[in-house]
């Protein structure tokens, strides 16, 4: 044990000091991928989002995947290409070293040399003041565009320019090869060179306007600056860049000043510090030529000889060599509160980070080739090294090693954690264990002691938790228990825990997704939840609300806000294409140091995150639609007859026959900071509805289309989620066959209809000459009905005349009976038959003398009862007044009678009795109607009342039996009042 001790003192004491190198993110084009040429001199980016490269052998346009190169066959005068500028008219001007300037504008290239007054061949720069005029800088002067002629700027000399730079005080600053650097404002010239100012060196080869009035100056010995107050200063460099020869300048999004050195790599300037990239940070070559950013952010660099190469993805930076170690499979990292980070690999080599320098321990105290899986923090300054020999605890200059000699369940020891008394508890792979007071000593398991634990947590309550390959368990007692909270879970294979800041849990459960405990409640998020894999491996919740999920496949950062209070899925997945370049994320190798970086332990090496670096790509990408094709093979619209854009090549107001009905579009979408991750969604507005599902395939055909007009319509999604917020469109018909063509059915209908109409005409000569003589047979068939109808008539006002003069025999009969009688009893039946009769007589009359024989005004025929029966009975309308209220109805013949008979019975009843001995009185008959058929007949007076023996009399009575009897035949019932007089009600009913 004293020899182990001394060992480790050694180690730590002789640690040695390894340079290292950070490697960025950096990709290449070369000659290989189609880039015409080696030499990037000048990079520009159009408003439509291609990327343009100048090259010594021509001209090449990029779209993030390919490459288009425009030569003189394609209307260029020179492939020496120096100098690209876009115009605020979006025309792109492109410089060359030996043929003077080209403008393309969009479709071809036009020369302007000496005819436009351009007399210089040698072109290096070409820029735009604030008024919009363009300027170039030549070997024979500055000239100027005035009107769509070059005029030489005759206030500098005539010199070799090679920068030219506009300042928002309206100032302009030329450089030139030999004689320094120039600045015109209004009148004034001013003429600087090392002699009388502090440029480096008379050598001016780039000129950058940046931020608030500054003006960037680099020279063929070094950088200068230019600041508001318009004095120059000696920008100091890093100390192994003394006297740099610099070719270019560019300012990113971020506020940083890139500068390209013609030998010595690439600087980045943040207004505080230099950061310098050379081939150990990734670039391919020292030798910088030219420098852009696109609108999504990425740095390109145009180098000389090895092609083009892209910056991006600058939060991510990669340690793949730790010392001669090349590409060590970092599998234990942790960090400690003195901000010093600890390194394992497979091989048993063990490093520690600090402040950007690192210290490979040479002679470690375990075997070479031990595997370390974790380091852990134990008491004070101790730490556990969790390895595929045991565990290990340093403590000061002194190393212990446990094993299964000291009664470890296995040597396989994979995590551990301390709890607050101290104790150190083990994932094993035979279970749980746990080191106290010296002691080894194994838990008992649920099951099997010799179950599979591939880690152990303490979370903020102090409750011990361990993942296994049979699910998750408690430590409580001395024992593993299932909490019941997770007992419904059933989720295996449990290989990494963690816990955010507000207590909430997280399980990684390998092949099943990630388990969230939320107080006494869990949930597995899944593929169904929008989990992009199930292979979880191990979770890391960092001090930002981030969790963060290493899978198989790729690394995701989700947002835990939306994923607490809304359960939802929020994440950004880093893998090669955007900057992971580590590949696979070993077993609890992520951790996060005091600055905020999160450093992840990966197969490939170390890799840092810087999360104020990371900034989402939310420019959605420029769509083309790249080709259109007849079934499916390349297609020759020209020689179709098609006029064609000679931009893109398409077809314009394409109208196809209807036997061409099979098209097939290729699309593409520029999306520079992640081509491989774009995806498409298209539909065809007049067959299609619903857009199609996400895909990256970039083409799709439509086959067996109607006739009709239809427009293309495609979205596509950057590497980062955000999609074009308007579709590219391009639209088209199918033309139908001739049968089907509007002018053809316009002529077939107006046959038809010719056709039709003279049908009808015809129908109707014929239809004319039966109605004529249908009118001839229905008019005599009228008149006979007539005849009939009036001899009918006759007929009928014959036979109520001749039953009205037999009820008038009858009544002369009873007249002259009633001469004969002497008794008062008799003579009052004899009076009441007569009134009766009469009544029938007075219908029959009526009939007789009106055309209507069907129905009787009841209003008039009740009347002329009235005055019968008051001429009976001696009895005069001023004594016994007489009120009627009628509404004007008619009713049918039988009605009639029955109610004449009751009115005649009622009011013969009323002047015999109710106004005794000549006495005044009222009569009044009221009809009402309550609905359609049912009415109340009422005959009341103001006389003497009905006698007491009324009912008496009723039964004896036939005038009042004849009533009740008629009253039953209109279905109704009649009853009898003595309210200041007698008031006689009937209850009827008349049939519609």
């Amino acid at each position: 044990m004293y020899r182990e001790r001394v060992l480790l003192l050694l180690l730590l004491v002789l640690a040695s000091h390894v340079l290292w190198a950070q490697q960025h993110n950096f990709r290449s084009w070369t000659l290989e991928q189609g880039l015409p040429q080696s030499q990037v001199t000048a990079i520009e980016q159009t408003e439509d989002g291609f990327l343009w490269l100048a090259t010594r052998d021509g001209l090449s346009r990029f779209d993030g995947v390919n490459f288009q190169t425009y030569t003189k066959q394609d209307g260029l005068k020179s492939h020496n290409i120096a100098a690209l500028y876009e115009d605020s008219h979006q025309r792109l001007w492109i410089g060359t070293r030996d043929a003077g300037v080209l403008l393309y504008n969009g479709k071809s290239f036009q020369h302007l040399g000496a005819a436009q007054g351009l007399v210089p061949e040698q072109i290096s720069s070409i820029t735009e003041d604030p008024k919009g005029r363009l300027w170039l800088a030549s070997d024979q002067g500055i000239y100027y565009l005035s009107q769509d002629r070059f005029l030489q700027y005759t206030s500098l000399p005539k010199l070799t320019f090679t920068a030219l730079a506009h300042l928002p005080d309206g100032s302009l600053w030329a450089g030139t090869k030999n004689n320094g650097l120039y600045q015109v404002r209004g009148d004034k010239v001013t003429h600087f060179t090392t002699a009388n100012s502090a440029l480096p060196h008379n050598t001016i080869t780039a000129l950058h306007a940046g931020e608030g009035g500054n003006l960037w100056i680099g020279t063929a010995a070094g950088l200068a600056g230019k600041s508001p107050d318009g004095k120059l200063r000696k920008v100091p460099l890093p100390n192994n860049l003394q006297g740099p020869h610099i070719t270019s300048f560019i300012s990113d999004r971020h506020h940083n000043l890139w500068i390209g050195l013609q030998r010595k790599g690439l600087l980045k300037y943040n207004g505080k510090e230099f950061t310098h990239f050379t081939r150990q940070n990734g670039l391919r070559t020292p030798r910088i030529a030219s420098l852009h950013t696109d609108k999504e952010g990425n740095l390109w660099i145009g180098t000389n000889g090895y092609g083009l190469q892209q910056y991006k993805a600058p939060w991510f930076v990669h340690y793949f060599n730790l010392g001669d170690i090349q590409e060590p499979r970092v599998t234990a990292i942790s960090s400690s509160t003195a901000n010093t980070l600890w390194l394992g690999t497979d091989e048993g080599d063990l490093a520690t980070l600090k402040n950007g320098e690192l210290h490979l321990q040479p002679t470690p105290p375990w075997p070479k080739g031990t595997t370390l899986y974790y380091i852990g923090t134990g008491q004070g300054n101790e730490k556990w090294v969790c390895s595929s020999d045991g565990a290990w605890l340093l403590k000061g200059g002194a190393s212990l090693h446990y094993s299964t000699g000291q009664g470890m369940p296995s040597s396989e020891v994979f995590h551990c954690t301390t709890d607050s008394s101290g104790t150190t508890w083990f994932a094993t792979a035979n279970g749980v264990a746990y080191f106290k007071n010296g002691t080894i000593g194994q838990l008992p398991g649920p099951e099997v002691e010799d179950e599979k634990a591939n880690c152990v947590y303490r979370d903020s309550r102090n409750r011990l938790w361990a993942g296994t390959q049979a699910g998750i368990y408690r430590i409580k007692n001395g024992r593993l228990v299932t909490p019941p909270t997770l007992e419904a879970a059933s989720v295996k294979e449990v290989g990494s825990i963690t816990e955010d800041s507000k207590g909430n849990l997280y399980f990684a459960c390998f092949n099943q997704g990630v388990l969230v405990l939320t107080g006494d409640s869990a949930r597995l998020f899944t593929l169904a939840d929008g989990l992009p894999s199930e292979s979880v491996k191990t979770l890391f919740a960092d001090r930002y609300e981030n969790l963060w999920v290493a899978t198989s496949r790729n690394v995701l950062k989700v947002r835990l806000p939306p994923l607490r209070q809304r359960q939802q899925l929020l994440y950004r997945s880093y893998a090669s294409q955007n900057g992971f370049r580590g590949m696979e994320v070993c077993d609890h190798a992520i951790t996060q140091t005091a600055d905020g970086s999160v450093w992840f332990g990966t197969a490939k090496g170390l890799t840092q995150y810087n999360p104020s670096l990371d900034r989402p790509n939310k420019k959605p990408p420029e769509l083309l639609l790249s080709n259109v094709m007849l079934y499916s093979k390349p297609t020759d619209w020209e020689s179709l007859g098609y006029h064609t854009d000679s931009a893109t090549g398409l077809p314009e107001n394409l109208r196809l026959p209807h036997t061409q009905n099979h098209l097939s579009f290729d699309f593409h979408a520029i999306c520079y900071s992640g081509p491989e991750q774009v995806r498409y969604k298209y539909r065809l507005a007049g067959l299609e509805k619903q857009w199609s599902p996400e895909t990256e395939q970039s083409f799709t055909t439509y086959s067996n289309l109607s006739p009709g007009t239809y427009t293309f319509e495609l979205l596509a999604q950057n590497n980062d989620g955000y999609w074009t917020a308007e579709p590219l469109t391009y639209t088209f018909s199918i033309v139908p066959p001739i049968w089907r063509r509007e002018w053809f059915v316009g002529v077939l209908l107006l046959i038809v209809a010719g056709a039709v109409l003279g049908v009808v005409r015809l129908r109707e000569r014929s239809l004319v000459k039966m109605n004529s003589l249908l009118e001839m047979r229905v008019h005599h068939r009228t008149r006979l009905l007539e005849r009939k109808n009036r001899e009918k008539e006759m007929l009928l006002q014959e036979i109520h005349h001749r039953v009205k003069n037999n009820l008038q025999i009858v009544i002369s009969m009873l007249n002259l009976q009633a001469r004969y009688v002497d008794d008062d009893a008799s003579l009052d039946v004899m009076r009441a038959i007569r009134s009766r009769v009469r009544s029938m007589s007075i219908l029959h009359e009526r009939l007789y003398r009106h055309s209507d024989l069907e129905e009787i005004d009841l209003e008039e025929y009740f009347l002329e009862i009235c005055d019968s029966l008051y001429a009976s009975y001696g009895v005069s309308a001023e004594r016994v007044a007489l009120e009627m209220e009628l509404p004007r109805i008619k009713v049918n013949i039988d009605s009639a009678i029955t109610l004449g008979l009751i009115v005649n019975e009622l009011v013969s009843n009323t002047l015999k009795y109710a106004f005794p001995n000549d006495e005044k009185g009222l009569l009044r008959i009221e009809l009402k109607q309550h609905d359609e058929v049912q009415y109340t007949l009422t005959v009341s007076d103001n006389g003497r009342g009905l006698p007491d023996d009324f009912n008496q009399i009723q039964h004896q009575s036939f005038g009042l039996k004849l009533v009740s009897s008629l009253s039953k035949k209109l279905g109704g019932h009649i009853k009898f009042y003595n309210q200041d007089g007698t008031k006689s009600i009937l209850y009827f009913v008349l049939a519609p």
